[in-house]
């Protein structure tokens, strides 16, 4: 035999791997993310209003749970935005993540009765 290469001897063709944040990326699109947040903002004010026109405590469990979903699907958004997406500048993604800390602060995920808490 002639010195050489030999094609049955090279290494069999691998593709080249994606990393775990390349494929998740196309999770969190523009287009998603903006879906999710639209939604979460929707579900929270549906909830609210439930809540706040509702006359039994079926009404605003029902009212309260709408309004906790919706705050969670808000911040997810928000949070794994704010890590996932590294294309965007760091600070749009710092804002992401301290806004959605923000909601968790102010809003909550259920709906307290003030009047309960100081009669």
């Amino acid at each position: 035999m002639p010195p050489g290469p030999y094609p049955m001897y090279q290494p069999a063709y691998q593709p080249p791997h994606k990393t775990l944040g390349e494929m998740f990326r196309p999770l969190v699109s523009d287009f998603v993310l903006a879906v999710v947040v639209v939604l979460g903002l929707f579900l929270m004010w549906l909830g609210s209003l439930i809540w706040g026109t509702a006359d039994s405590s079926d009404g605003l469990d029902l009212g309260a749970a709408f309004k906790g979903f919706g705050v969670l699907m808000l911040t997810g958004a928000l949070i794994v935005g704010g890590l996932m997406r590294h294309d965007l500048e760091k600070w749009v993604r710092v804002v992401m993540i301290f806004s959605a800390a923000l909601v968790i602060i102010l809003v909550g995920f259920w709906t307290i009765n003030w009047a309960d808490m100081f009669p």
